[in-house]
């Protein structure tokens, strides 16, 4: 739909090594989590509307970036693409620190170099970025529902190291 493998594999902030063996596997979880952050975005019914209809100006808007004063209020979005990368980016990197083999849970360990505890990845910071433009959409849905009156998403909170 949005996202493509290509998008983790230019360089840049989403690099994910694209390699023989992980693009099935990174394609799968752009096929499950796309259409999943979208409908928890959005809600069931305008989710359905919003792919029927993407060029309908309503979703257009909320799909680009945007920046809209309210009240005193700044709302930022930096897009829905920008947001679903970070998102991915943030289920398929937490899904590598551990591997299921047939002698069990495994932690990956190369030959000449050493893990790095998730404490200090950037998995967290590409989630909250894109909890930013989540929230961001949603606000300004709520400003205007008279226009997505179908909106029904969930809310959802940044993630924490504990």
């Amino acid at each position: 739909m949005f996202v493509t493998i290509a998008d983790f594999s230019a360089s840049g902030k989403y690099e994910l090594h694209t390699g023989i063996y992980d693009v099935a596997r990174l394609q799968a979880y752009i096929n499950k989590f796309e259409k999943r952050y979208l409908i928890h975005l959005l809600g069931v019914d305008l989710y359905k509307d919003f792919i029927a209809n993407p060029t309908n100006p309503k979703y257009v808007f909320i799909f680009n970036s945007f920046e809209v004063d309210y009240d005193s209020c700044i709302i930022i979005s930096e897009g829905m693409k920008e947001m679903l990368l970070g998102f991915i980016y943030f289920e398929y990197l937490k899904d590598l620190t551990n591997q299921i083999t047939p002698n069990g849970n495994v932690r990956p360990i190369g030959e000449n170099s050493a893990d790095v505890s998730t404490l200090y990845t950037m998995m967290y910071n590409r989630y909250n970025e894109s909890i930013n433009s989540y929230n961001g959409i949603q606000i300004y849905i709520y400003k205007n529902l008279t226009v997505y009156d179908e909106f029904n998403g969930v809310k959802k909170e940044y993630a924490y190291w504990l």
